[in-house]
């Protein structure tokens, strides 16, 4: 842990807090942390010959504080459990979707209603994630994320109890709480990984990259697991939520075990938003339910139009209250102030929307048109656990040498082309030719930005913004998903206002995927332009260190 973080034992006044977060920036230019860095890569590198336990420690203290695992088994234990913590939320996204005819037809409901289905699972994660990791950062990561798995466990069950109350609606409300345990869990998870390893190590940019891993896994077994379930009997699908909930209950087990219970919390006496985290909240929810739940109904409707306008207050209320009023804002100035940070997290937006749509009408257009059974459509995401371990594992060994502003900008073209793929593709054509050549593609747009975003932001922000950091990147991922799926539904309504025409519908939906996604890839193509840019006019050798330029990280 760097030092000008540890020797803080008292907490500090707004200002000082504030002067800390600007001096960290500063920190990350400086001769000192380029020593540090080269220091502790020097000591990974170093070879032992011995296997005493002084020995041991001494290697573990190049990337770690030793005092936090006893045992290397112990480590490997911590960090299956990160990984699981990720697959956990992309499977349940995805676990409804193979199912989601089966799903419907079990609660009598409209096929309009469908996008609910995977919608309201990110739409409350993605809304209260980055609070999720400030409550972390002030009250301990470790005890949120049991928390978050208590809870998430409790509403998976939940989920598959409304079988018996025949509620669609209860059924969607069941996923939405399912969600908000899971914004718990992932942000503090990645927080104790940013607070556990070094800046700048490998070991840290390896463990990353195995949690991104496990998105594209993860959304492979959810949407298989939901598949096998209702294939041999349709009655059973609220299995799908039961062996879900075994799964964190296990998860659960392990973390309890392995979190080590001496990490630092809240050195800095740093006080919760509460003010801002209301207004966020209620804007973020409301914004998203109108995008969502407007074409289902109907734009016409007034509650929609109404629900719209205060969303947008109270959205704009929070923006000003947390620039003008809050004493320590939910989002510091570490990040408002970044412009690379931004410009990552813009892009991630974009392509983590297009990605959401791509999701949804995939399996409609695999389900409804081409008539596959939930299996094989959950069975198709297979070649997402194989390159999706390619992506993170090039991200891992390359991002030092490459930089994040090359993988995100490959990570946009990928986002990109899959989606222009999957809008022309055929419905009679085989699976081998388009399909499975754009899931391919798509994996490296899904698995590369995790990573690269995660590591920056960790590496680059004060140690105690640790589960904020990480935070922001999974809100933007979870939201984004929900957001855009509503208004590439809303697209898909205007098309096919009939409903008679599916294929042209998911096809308008899709091409507006692709405009996001394309836009995501012009901005950023600017930033790798930029990067450029400012590494050829650095006068000073220093300035090419700086935080998110290039890639000299």
């Amino acid at each position: 842990m760097p030092t000008h973080i540890t020797e803080i034992k008292e907490p500090v006044s707004v200002n000082e807090a504030n002067l800390l977060e600007s001096q960290s920036t500063i920190d990350c230019t400086s001769s000192e942390r380029k020593t540090a860095i080269k220091e502790q890569d020097d000591e990974i590198g170093s070879d032992s010959t011995t296997t005493s336990s002084s020995s041991l420690q001494e290697n573990n203290s190049s990337w770690q504080n030793p005092d936090y695992f006893s045992s290397s088994f112990k480590e490997y234990i911590f960090v299956a459990t990160c990984m699981i913590a990720n697959l956990l939320n992309q499977a349940g996204q995805s676990q409804v979707l193979s199912a989601m005819n089966v799903i419907s037809d079990s609660f009598h409901s409209s096929t309009g209603g469908q996008t609910w289905l995977m919608a309201s699972f990110p739409l409350v994660s993605g809304s209260f994630i980055l609070i999720s990791g400030r409550l972390g950062d002030i009250y301990g990561l470790k005890r949120m994320m049991i928390g978050g798995f208590i809870f998430m466990i409790i509403w998976s069950l939940i989920c598959g109890f409304t079988n018996y109350a025949h509620s669609d609606t209860f059924f969607i409300v069941a996923r939405a709480f399912q969600g908000l345990g899971i914004s718990f869990i992932l942000p503090n998870v990645m927080g104790l990984v940013g607070n556990i390893y070094k800046v700048g190590t490998l070991r840290k940019n390896v463990v990353i990259s195995l949690i991104g891993i496990m998105a594209p896994t993860g959304s492979c077994f959810g949407a298989l697991w939901g598949g096998l379930i209702v294939t041999e009997n349709p009655k059973q699908w609220p299995w799908i939520f039961y062996a879900y909930a075994v799964a964190a209950a296990v998860c659960l087990v392990m973390g309890y075990y392995t979190v080590p219970d001496n990490i630092p919390t809240n050195v800095n006496g740093f006080t919760m938003d509460w003010i801002g985290s209301v207004l966020g909240v209620i804007g973020l929810i409301l914004f998203n339910f109108v995008w969502n739940q407007g074409p289902i109904v109907g734009w016409e409707k007034a509650y929609i139009i109404v629900l719209l306008i205060v969303s947008v207050i109270f959205l704009i209320a929070f923006f000003v209250y947390e620039i003008k009023y809050a004493k320590v804002p939910l989002l510091p100035k570490a990040v408002t102030q970044n412009g690379h940070i931004l410009t990552i997290l813009t892009v991630l937006f974009l392509g983590w929307g297009s990605f959401g749509i791509w999701t949804f009408y995939y399996f409609a257009f695999q389900l409804n048109l081409r008539e596959y059974s939930p299996v094989w459509s959950g069975g198709t995401f297979f070649v997402f656990i194989i390159f999706g371990t390619v992506a993170a594992t090039t991200v891992a060994l390359t991002i030092k040498k490459v930089g994040p502003a090359i993988l995100l900008f490959f990570s946009a073209i990928g986002f990109t082309c899959g989606s222009i793929i999957m809008s022309v593709t055929p419905v009679h054509q085989t699976y081998w030719r388009n399909t499975f050549g754009m899931q391919i593609i798509l994996v490296f747009g899904m698995d590369l930005p995790f990573p690269a975003s995660s590591i920056i932001l960790s590496d680059y922000l004060p140690m105690q913004y640790q589960g904020m950091a990480v935070s922001l990147v999974n809100t933007i991922v979870n939201y984004s998903t929900s957001l855009c799926l509503g208004m590439g539904t809303t697209v898909e309504r205007q098309i096919n206002k009939s409903g008679d025409d599916l294929l042209k519908g998911y096809r308008a939906a899709l091409y507006f995927g692709v405009g996001i996604a394309g836009l995501g890839a012009c901005i950023a193509f600017l930033n790798v332009c930029h990067d450029i840019w400012s590494k050829r006019n650095a006068k000073d050798p220093k300035d090419l260190q700086r935080c998110g330029t290039g890639s000299n990280i």
